[in-house]
């Protein structure tokens, strides 16, 4: 939840700063073609500086355009959607976000040399998509193995259940948030049954 908000605050800030300079550079690109009166005294200005806020406006302008039309296109084929199209030789199927990171976790969180994790699946690009997994073990274990093992049950756990299209690719990205102390793969010493005292015969005997 936290990182939907955030998700939607930073593109809702994003879309402000892209309106603003979008008007801004109108406005200053209509100025050599308008007659009314401006909060600019654009008619006493010096040619250099009306050259270099023509170029600059436009500049602006054609950034924004551009900008606008690689968010459609990659919105249209695909990023920033919350599913995941898997095919195979039976058919297809879309497979949610959230749903595939609660599995995933679910995973990660079964191995014994977890303590605890959490993990992020995020989408930057139409076909490509990123998990992120930060966890915790013990500080007798080798962090690298450990990683690796990692690493491996949850693509594992991936590739059981997605079957992405030609030219997807899938970052995983695992960091170590902390270490606690713990004995790895050390068994607890096994209690040996005490004999009890000879209190001499017992009857009956067999």
């Amino acid at each position: 939840m936290e990182q939907s908000r955030r998700r939607f605050v930073g593109r809702s800030l994003l879309a402000l700063a892209w309106l603003f300079a979008t008007i801004g550079a109108l406005y200053m690109v209509s100025l050599p073609v308008s007659s009314g009166d401006h909060w600019v005294n654009w008619r006493d200005a010096p040619p250099p500086v009306k050259v270099f806020v023509m170029l600059f406006s436009v500049s602006i302008l054609a950034l924004n355009a551009l900008w606008f039309g690689l968010f459609f296109r990659d919105l249209v084929r695909g990023e920033g959607s919350q599913y995941l199209l898997s095919r195979s030789d039976e058919g297809s199927a879309r497979i949610s976000l959230r749903a595939l990171q609660a599995s995933l976790l679910r995973r990660a969180r079964e191995m014994e040399e977890v303590i605890g994790a959490r993990l992020a699946v995020r989408r930057p690009e139409s076909k490509r998509l990123r998990v992120e997994v930060y966890y915790t073990t013990t500080e007798d274990r080798n962090a690298i193995k450990v990683s690796e093992a990692l690493r491996s049950a949850v693509k594992e756990r991936f590739e059981e259940l997605v079957h992405p299209e030609e030219g997807f690719t899938v970052d995983f990205d695992l960091k170590i948030e902390g270490f606690v102390p713990g004995s790895a793969g050390v068994e607890p010493p096994s209690e040996e049954k005490e004999e009890e005292p000879f209190t001499g015969p017992r009857y009956p005997i067999d």
